[in-house]
């Protein structure tokens, strides 16, 4: 409906050239007009300044990740259906974003994270399969924000679930391996030498013995009276 709206105004030369590349400008225009490019019920467009996302259950978002998993498999979300956008290396790459939708719930970017662009995807500890995506093998620590390109308020909201999770007892495997890591005994860090802590006596250094009557140091004693004549004439010369 909106773009046979746009192609009647366009075609009657209502748009100024200003408005032709600007989406917003044109929706005023359009309306200045009387034409209304959306209905008060959608909720792909916002009136004010851009894009709205669609607030949906997290049973809704399982049988969403039910049909993604049916199309790539085990593949994670941030390498199949996102690229950040950025011409330079991983070590380069400048800092996420804060945020990339803003209090009144539109987006204020074009290419937003992950985990905003999509509309069922939000971070809840009671949907294992969407947190798991995010965080390391066999841990519950997340993968680097410039790897997945979450912004920091989905970073932070991940990290909010996984312990929420975890007081909630989900994800029992996670929490098991964290125990397991922990050594038994811990080493002491301050006033002790590297000796005391890993002592091995089966290894011993030789001591360093400085060479003599080598022919170096021959060498060295047979033209040492030739170089202080010529350091003796070359002071001569700088008095004279």
């Amino acid at each position: 409906m909106f773009f046979k709206q746009f192609i009647q105004v366009f075609n009657q030369n209502k748009v100024p050239v200003r408005f032709k590349r600007s989406f917003r400008g044109l929706k005023e225009r359009m309306e200045e007009d009387g034409l209304i490019p959306f209905s008060e019920d959608d909720q792909a467009f916002n009136r004010l300044a851009g894009l709205l996302k669609p607030i949906h259950t997290v049973e809704e978002q399982i049988e969403y990740m039910a049909k993604y998993w049916n199309v790539y498999k085990d593949r994670p979300i941030w390498e199949t259906s996102w690229r950040r956008n950025l011409r330079t290396q991983l070590k380069w790459q400048p800092p996420t974003r804060l945020f990339c939708i803003d209090r009144n719930g539109r987006f204020n970017v074009n290419n937003a994270c992950p985990i905003c662009r999509d509309e069922y995807f939000f971070f809840d500890y009671r949907n294992p399969k969407l947190i798991l995506h995010f965080l390391q093998p066999g841990t519950d620590l997340p993968i680097t924000n410039l790897k997945t390109g979450l912004c920091i308020e989905q970073t932070i909201n991940l990290q909010a679930q996984v312990l929420k999770a975890k007081e909630n007892e989900w994800y029992p495997g996670l929490w098991e391996k964290e125990e397991t890591l922990q050594g038994d005994e811990e080493l002491p860090k301050r006033n002790v030498s590297v000796d005391d802590i890993y002592q091995n006596p089966d290894i011993e250094f030789p001591i360093h013995n400085r060479d003599f009557n080598n022919h170096c140091q021959a060498l060295k004693q047979k033209h040492h009276h030739k170089i202080l004549q010529i350091l003796e004439f070359l002071l001569l010369d700088q008095h004279l």
